[in-house]
């Protein structure tokens, strides 16, 4: 099961990191893929440098925790993909925001493998 977790959170990250290389290098394209104009000016600097930041964070924790094994950047990275997942359905509760379901079930899913790899890595730490 740790052999399949692992794998799962590796394919999570380069799902994930395909993502920041979009936002990165084609950023309308991506920015399409999450379904929103490429805006201008300052707000494309935000949008931009935002979703990238994101893109690469979670690429970054996921990578390193799957590498050397360590379940605590995996579970920063469970906490923002989480969190992205919270906020979406707050945003279709509080503000008026279409609800985008695919990508909450892909958020929760991913966070859940996330957090099933990093409690077996802290289990098989602790003894």
């Amino acid at each position: 099961m740790t052999t399949a977790l692992r794998i799962a959170s590796g394919l999570l990250g380069l799902l994930l990191g395909a993502s920041f290389l979009s936002w990165l290098l084609t950023p309308a394209k991506a920015a399409a893929t999450l379904g929103m104009p490429l805006l201008d000016g300052v707000g494309r600097n935000s949008q931009v440098g935002d979703f990238t930041a994101f893109f690469f964070t979670l690429t970054v924790l996921i990578g390193f925790g799957v590498w050397r094994k360590q379940p605590q950047p995996l579970l920063c990275a469970c906490l923002l993909l989480g969190s992205a997942a919270l906020f979406r359905v707050l945003s279709a509760l509080l503000h008026d925001a279409t609800l985008a379901p695919v990508s909450v079930a892909v958020e929760v899913a991913g966070s859940a493998v996330l957090l099933a790899y990093a409690s077996r890595l802290r289990q098989s730490l602790a003894g």
